[in-house]
This record gives C-alpha cells, sequence and structure tokens, in this order.
C-alpha cells in the first residue's frame, strides 16, 4: 500500500509541476473519453509538436462560481460551463479569468457541463494545484485507452483518471504523523513548543504551537489559524489575521497553556498568488467573497480534516475552540473532535479591515459583533 501511495504522489506532484508551467495533461473520465487540459491562465505559451493527435477544438472551462459572478443565470446542477476558446484571444482569455466578466461575450456558445465531465474534472484539478480553476481543453479523437496511453508516453505528457482525481480532492481525514517536536521561545509564550507534522500525500507542512500542560479537567483551548503571510509575517492591516494569531498566543499563555494549529491554506486556501489577485479586485470594488468568486473559487477552499487528524496525533479529541467561524466547528466535529466550548476573538477594526469584517459577518456567517 505504502508503494502504492508513494506511485501515486510522484504522479500527482508530475501532473502538478507540468500544469504550473504551462503544459498539458491528459485527462480521462470514467468512460475513457480523454482531453488534454492546460491552465488558462498560459494561454500565451506555445504548445509545439502536438499536431499529430487529432485534437479538436479548444473549449475555455469555467466554474459555476465564475459564471454567476459574471452574472449568468446557473442551475443548481451544473459545476461548470464551457465555450470555445476561438472566441477570444490570448489576452481576453487571461482577463476574462482573472475577473473581468465584460469580456465574455453576450451570445457566447456557452454549454453547461455535467459533474464528472473532462471540463469538471479539468477546472478541479486546476483547484486542486492552486491555480485558477479555468481550463483549455481539447478532446481526443482517440477512444482506445491503450492508444491514449501510447500518445501520452510519446509526447511525455502525464495521464490522470477522473478516480484518481477523485483520490486527490476528497476531504477524508489525511493519514498524518509527528516529525519532530522543538523548544520555541515565543514573545507571547517563552516556553513554547513546535511541533512539526507529516502528511501523506500532501507536500503542505503544517505545525503545532504548544503552549504550557494541559488541565485535566478542562479541554485546552485551541486555535486553528491558516497561514496568512501578508497578515501575520508583514503586518498587513487589510484582514485580522495577525492579531488574531497573536491575541490567541497571549490568551493561551495566561490561561496555562493551548495548541495553536498552523495550517498551510493561505488565502483560504486558494494560495498566495491567487489571494494578492483577489486584493487586486478589491481594489476595483469587489469585497472578499466576490473577489473569490471572480477568479472561479468557492467563498473558502479550506476543508480542516487535517487540523482534526493533527489534534488526533497529539491525543486531543475534545477542545475549547478560540474562532468566530462556525464551520471550523462543524468541521471539526465531522471528523470526531469535540467543541466543547466556541470562544470569539473579538478585536478591534482598523479603516482599512472595515469592510473585510463586514463581509465576513454578512456573508460567511463568522459569528462576530458588528462592525
Amino acid at each position: 500500500m505504502r508503494v502504492l501511495t508513494a506511485q501515486f504522489d510522484l504522479k500527482i506532484d508530475r501532473v502538478s509541476m507540468t500544469l504550473r508551467r504551462g503544459g498539458v495533461v491528459m485527462i480521462r473520465d470514467a468512460k475513457g473519453q480523454a482531453g488534454l487540459i492546460r491552465a488558462a491562465e498560459f494561454c500565451d505559451h506555445l504548445l509545439e509538436g502536438l499536431d499529430d493527435l487529432g485534437l479538436g477544438s479548444e473549449i475555455l472551462c469555467l466554474t459555476r462560481r465564475h459564471m454567476a459572478s459574471f452574472g449568468r443565470t446557473v442551475p443548481d446542477n451544473i459545476p461548470c460551463f464551457s465555450l470555445p476558446a476561438m472566441s477570444f484571444d490570448d489576452g481576453h482569455i487571461t482577463s476574462l479569468i482573472l475577473g473581468d466578466g465584460t469580456l465574455l461575450p453576450e451570445k457566447a456558445n456557452i454549454l453547461g457541463e455535467r459533474q464528472g465531465s473532462l471540463p469538471d474534472s479539468a477546472c478541479r484539478l486546476l483547484r486542486a494545484v492552486k491555480l485558477i480553476p479555468a481550463a483549455l481543453l481539447s478532446r481526443l479523437s482517440v477512444k482506445n485507452q491503450q492508444q491514449q496511453v501510447s500518445l501520452a508516453e510519446t509526447y511525455q505528457i502525464p495521464v490522470l483518471d477522473l478516480h484518481e482525481l477523485n483520490h486527490l480532492t476528497d476531504d477524508k481525514e489525511p493519514e498524518m504523523s509527528i516529525s519532530i517536536t522543538a523548544k520555541l521561545p515565543l514573545a507571547a509564550a517563552p516556553d513554547a513548543k513546535i511541533v512539526m507534522f507529516r502528511q501523506s500525500a500532501s507536500r503542505e507542512e503544517h505545525f503545532a504551537v504548544v503552549i504550557g500542560q494541559a488541565d485535566g479537567d478542562l479541554p485546552p483551548l485551541v486555535r486553528l489559524h491558516s497561514q496568512c503571510v501578508t497578515g501575520d509575517i508583514l503586518g498587513s492591516l487589510k484582514c485580522d489575521c495577525g492579531p488574531q494569531l497573536q491575541t490567541a498566543l497571549v490568551q493561551m499563555q495566561d490561561n496555562g497553556g493551548g495548541v495553536l494549529l498552523y495550517l498551510a491554506q493561505e488565502g483560504r486556501d486558494i494560495g498566495l498568488l491567487n489571494k494578492i489577485r483577489a486584493y487586486a479586485l478589491q481594489d476595483a470594488g469587489f469585497d472578499t467573497v466576490d473577489a473569490n468568486h471572480r477568479l472561479g473559487f468557492e467563498t473558502d477552499e479550506r476543508v480542516f480534516s487535517p487540523a482534526a487528524a493533527m489534534l488526533k496525533a497529539l491525543g486531543l479529541t475534545a477542545v475549547r475552540l478560540m474562532t468566530n467561524n462556525p464551520d471550523k466547528v462543524s468541521q471539526l466535529a465531522k471528523y470526531g473532535i469535540v467543541v466543547k466550548e466556541r470562544i470569539s476573538l473579538n478585536l478591534p477594526t482598523n479603516p482599512h479591515n472595515h469592510e473585510y469584517m463586514q463581509t465576513k459577518r454578512t456573508k460567511t456567517g463568522h459569528l462576530i459583533d458588528p462592525v
């Protein structure tokens, strides 16, 4: 089983790096139909040597969030849409997928695509590797799977089947083990320790900051804190991440201890580059939720199964959770962690994050005082 897992991990690494370099990947659906995809954000990259593959015309695949944010009607059962890529030049495709809905032709031949279709798989895969979930897809005329594999080997194209994509994107609790523990004196907690974790089938590095000793009578204070380079490191005033991080550490120290899980989920798990793209849309007047949607992402892409696995690896199954986000409570419960108490982290706003905090309260369900 470990060998098979390692082989799958290597395949995903190759797929991810190929897409992130602007290359093509072959995907196959449950019926064996195949297509070549590339990330639409690299549409200006020239592809050479693929003329003999019998490809159909490229189509542009967009998520339901993309389309809804552009003012189009989106049926509940349609996860993504496609339209002929020849309707655009390269510059227009790039601007469209980065949020400029005015470039979507009013009478474009837009088709709704079913779940599990090649366009749906393409968007899901790009989202999983933290690229804009918009794909350029060319269907292969070759139906025989052995011939598809032979073509992929000849042109050195990675192949990913639907069942492998489903395994990559499922929200099951991952295998998580403690790699090393070391002392980490902090300004807020001089006796803190850092615990590094290794997650199977992932390159993400999550860690825990452990402060003090657990009180046998009470579940420990716990915070799930998603990585925020701009807020935690640079002191950005656009969000409340940095103040929440430091306040949680101080409160844990003052109350005898706690555990802060620092999760590699930058930008609600869309990655740093896409977060800054969302910031640019916010500069243009969109709020934090609408900006994510205009890039094709969900409101919040985070899954907290790694956090549950980390807590269990630390021997914790019941916690007092420091959060304003009820989704964290419900997700931990889903994975078997009992939240005995939710403790709010209400902090002062500033002129730069006032609207952001309002959006969290009114659109994402955060339980914070009106600002």
